[in-house]
Order: structure tokens, then sequence, then C-alpha cells
């Protein structure tokens, strides 16, 4: 019996040391699957991060271009209304010294008319320095605010493409953990496709639809006063029915326009005093006809310089041809008085047409409702130095084993889009898509299976 314990001894050592290799390779075997997994989530994870980067990226470029589209037609608005001051200051000059002339026969009220013929001498002096500047700094060709914005537009669209997104993908991914590297996948033109440059006239015209009721009631006009003179008598007097038409009447009229061609803003002011005279066979028939020129100025903005004619004649001013005539006067001369010396004052303004914003190329759009502009991204992580696991190598979900053909690496798929959509705080109501509201928002999409398709091919 003792012989027989002797011979046992020892085996209870044995079987510990086999347990400690045993559960030594358990926690072996737990570790590197929990290293594995761990990397597997945290590549997962900073591939979505990624993808949602690049398309907020791209969602930020379009709001951009909403943004700048918006400011654009602001500018058109402010050369027009630059170019209405002008305009108005010039006619209300003319009127002013005019008054003075005709009350000379009453000189107490000559004096008055003189000292504002004065004022609106300086006034109009002062606008026309400073609409020339101020039309020169928000259009002029290549150095105006206007042409900026278009050449900014083109860069910043140049930026979001799969280049840019590819640069701002890894950035995000390599924020995460310095060994991660991530691209965006190419997507055969389709962001150069979801958007273009309208540099047609016809695209042009959409521009200038939006310009123009865009105008405040002064600058688009009519500008239009009809008032009778009722101490002056008409010539037809008591010979109509209307007590109204047996006195002369002041007739004012105008407005701005963009005139045809997309690249001329013209503004024209007339005012003059109506007189109804005899018409017709043996003067049967009594007719406003003008009589007296009382105020007149215009002003003009083109790409092709000065034209010197009014071409659109905006506000009905044509009811007034001489003052007319006079105004376009002003035109064909870029050079008026000044009103403190005998000096000249230019006042041609540089001019660069209606701009070529960028829009969405709704021809070119699945939908041209609700577009979207998709950015697939490919993460990867060099996995050589991990404790591998066969077994969690498989393909599962986004992740791509990182075998022998995948170059013993890690890798993960993710995508977003960028969607145009209202804010919830916004009214509630239904929005198409544009570049001219600033409502381009990203969001985390499941990767389509051409998206899969390439990034396989370039996995394999």
């Amino acid at each position: 019996m003792a012989c027989f314990i002797h011979r046992q001894r020892g085996q209870a050592l044995a079987l510990a040391l086999v347990l400690a290799v045993l559960g030594a390779a358990g926690l072996f075997h737990m570790f590197r699957t929990g290293q594995t997994v761990a990397h597997k989530t945290r590549l997962l994870n900073a591939a979505d991060a990624a993808a949602y980067g690049a398309a907020v990226w791209r969602a930020r470029v379009l709001n951009f271009n909403a943004y700048s589209n918006r400011a654009i037609i602001a500018q058109e608005v402010a050369v027009a209304q630059a170019l209405t001051l002008q305009s108005w200051s010039r006619h209300f000059e003319q009127f002013s010294r005019n008054a003075a002339r005709m009350a000379r026969v009453y000189p107490p009220l000559a004096a008055v008319f003189e000292t504002l013929a004065e004022s609106a001498s300086v006034a109009r002096e002062l606008v026309d320095a400073t609409a020339t500047v101020e039309i020169r700094l928000r259009a002029a060709p290549a150095t105006g605010y206007k042409e900026l914005l278009q050449a900014s537009q083109e860069l910043l669209t140049l930026s979001a493409g799969v280049f840019g997104a590819s640069a701002v993908a890894n950035e995000v991914a390599r924020a995460s953990d310095r060994e991660f590297f991530a691209f965006a996948l190419p997507d055969a033109g389709a962001f150069n496709r979801f958007t273009r440059r309208y540099d047609s006239d016809p695209d042009r015209e959409r521009i200038r639809d939006l310009v123009v009721r865009s105008l405040d009631d002064f600058t688009s006009g009519p500008r239009e006063v009809d008032m009778v003179l009722w101490g002056l008598p008409a010539s037809c007097v008591l010979s109509l029915n209307s007590p109204s038409a047996w006195f002369q009447m002041y007739r004012k009229r105008g407005g701005t326009v963009l005139a045809p061609g997309l690249d001329r803003w013209e503004a024209v002011d007339t005012a003059s005093i109506h007189d109804n005279r005899r018409r017709g066979f043996l003067g049967r028939r009594c007719s406003r006809v003008e009589l007296l020129p009382m105020g007149w100025g215009a002003a003009e903005a083109s790409l092709d310089g000065p034209l010197g004619r009014s071409v659109a004649q905006p506000g009905g001013v044509a009811i007034n041809p001489t003052a007319l005539e006079f105004a376009e006067a002003q035109l064909d001369d870029p050079f008026v008085p000044s009103a403190t010396d005998e000096t000249f004052v230019a006042f041609e303004a540089d001019y660069a047409g209606i701009a070529r914003v960028r829009e969405l190329a709704y021809e070119n759009l699945e939908s041209q409702r609700y577009p979207r502009s998709r950015v697939a991204v490919l993460a990867r992580v060099d996995a050589r130095r991990l404790a591998r696991n066969p077994a969690l190598e498989e393909p599962s979900g986004r992740l791509r084993p990182p075998g022998g053909h995948a170059d013993e690496r890690l890798w993960a798929l993710a995508a977003a889009e960028a969607h145009f959509v209202r804010p919830p705080a916004d009214p509630q109501r239904e929005e198409y898509a544009s570049l001219y509201n600033p409502y381009w928002q990203a969001r985390l999409v499941a990767p389509s299976p051409t998206e899969r398709l390439a990034a396989e091919s370039h996995v394999d």
C-alpha cells in the first residue's frame, strides 16, 4: 500500500501544470480575440466618422454655394439701387435748377429754389462718386466682389470632389487612431455632374428673374407721379368733360431695368409739364402733349461700356420725349460738372454682367426634387502586429478579412450622403432642392451593392 501511494506522488503537480498551460492558452485566446474585435470596432467607427465628415464637408460646400448665390443676387440688387440713386439725384438736380429759373419772377421763392438746387448738386456729386465706387467694388470684371464669389464657388466645389473628400476622411480617421488610413472611393464623376456653372444666357436668365423679383418697389418702378396743376389752364379748357383736363399736368416717370442681353443695367427718370392741346381734323380732339421738360436723369452700367442711350426706356419715361433726350445726353457724356468748381466728375462704372453661378445640374440627377450626393469611404489599418484569430477573420458586416490577399490589413467600408432638408425649426412645408437655400445636411447610409463591389476591388 505504501508503495502504491509512493507511485502516485507528483500527479497533482503535472495536472496543475497542464491546467495552467490550458488556462494561459485560453487567456491568450481571449486577449487576441478582444484585440481583434476592439480593432474591428474602432476601425468601423472610424470609417463611419470619416464618411460622415466627408459628407458634412460636401454639404457645407453646397450650403456655401447657396449663401454665395444669395450674396451675388444681393450684389446685383445693390448695383440697381446705386444706379437708381444716380438717376434720381440727377433728375432732382435738374428739376431744382429749372424750378429756380421759373421762380425768378418771384425773388423770395427763387432764392429758396436756388438754395435747393445747390444742395441737390452737391448731393448728386456725392451720389455719383459713391455709386461709381460701389458698382466697381461689387461688380467689376475679374476683381469685383461678385466675381470673387463665383471664383470661390469653383474652388470649393473642386475641394468637395473625391480627392477633397479623401483628404477630409483621412484626417477624421487619423484623429481616431494614427494607424488608421481612409479614402473616398471613386464615384465615376457623379459629384462633378451634381452641379454645374450657369454659363449660357438661358441659364443666366433665371438669375436675372430672381434679381428682378428682389428689387424694391422704388428701384424697379414705375416711379410715377401725375399731378394736376390747378393754377395753369390747359389749351382745351372748358372743352372737355373732366375738370382736371382743363388744366396742365405734371407727369413724372422713372424706372430701373436690366436691359435685354443680361449685361446692362439702366435707370432713367424724366418729368415734364403736359398740356391738353387740340389735335386731329379741325382741332376737334384734345390730348396731352409734353409742354415743358422739368427734370431728367439717367445712369447706366454695362459690360460693353456706356451706350449713350436708353434701350429699355423703363417706367414709361418715353411719355416725356424731350426730357428723355436730355437724360440720354447725360449717358452720352460720361462727365458732369462739379457743384463746387468748374471741374468735371466722371460717373462711368465697371460692370461684369449677370453672374454665372453654380446650380444643381438637374438634367443629371436621378431625383430632381430630392437629389443626394453620396460618398463611400474605405478605411484600413495594418493588422500584422495584432495577435490573429482566424475564426474572427471571416467576412462579417462591412469588414474584410485581413488575410494574405488583403495585404495583412483590416478593412471597413462606410457611406454617407449630403441631402436637402428643411431644419426642424423652420416652417413645416415641402421644399425642393436647389442651391439658393442653405438646407443641405449630412447623414450616414448603408453602403450600396455598387460601393461594396468597388471596395472589394480595392481590397483584393
